[in-house]
């Protein structure tokens, strides 16, 4: 079994947005193995984010193609890179799609397939919980299925909370 590719959250939250602007998987790895970031800037605009897109990734050992294949895990979020890859990859926004307060996002609505997409990118310093009814069983969930979280099943929508691991272990 290969390992996932990682890929740091800048890496991840541009290639969710040319994912999200129209550019095909299929241009993505041709780029990647061309090394051409022209189609990625053409969908981008005027987005200068994507001068060093595989450069950069080469440098910091991102397998950029493997990651396109097979999905990555993001090497480290900040509340707000994550934000940005919220709404990059799942359409959702801060304000209306869910809550951001220090450490941690409530009240985020995901479909089974979304949150397990969410967890297998999500880094290792956040944890995705399904929100239960009230508050004392979040913490006591959070607790018991730290690495486990409850999904629904495939087809349905649960609602999602986000923690900041450092945050949450001083709770």
């Amino acid at each position: 079994m290969e390992k996932q590719a990682r890929f740091s959250q800048k890496t991840a939250i541009l290639l969710e947005r040319v994912r999200r602007l129209g550019l095909s998987d299929e241009v993505l790895l041709a780029s990647a193995a061309s090394g051409d970031v022209k189609p990625l800037q053409e969908v981008s605009g005027s987005d200068s984010g994507y001068e060093d897109f595989f450069v950069y990734g080469e440098a910091h050992g991102e397998q950029i193609a493997e990651g396109i294949r097979n999905g990555y895990r993001m090497k480290f979020n900040t509340i707000g890179g994550l934000q940005s890859w919220l709404k990059e990859r799942l359409g959702r926004e801060a304000g209306t799609d869910f809550v951001v307060s220090e450490g941690r996002i409530d009240g985020l609505s995901l479909a089974a397939d979304e949150a397990e997409l969410l967890r297998s990118s999500l880094a290792s310093n956040w944890l995705l919980l399904e929100a239960p009814s009230s508050a004392g069983e979040q913490a006591d969930q959070a607790s018991a299925n730290e690495g486990a979280p409850t999904l629904p099943v495939p087809g349905q929508t649960g609602t999602y909370s986000l923690f900041l691991k450092f945050l949450s272990e001083r709770d």
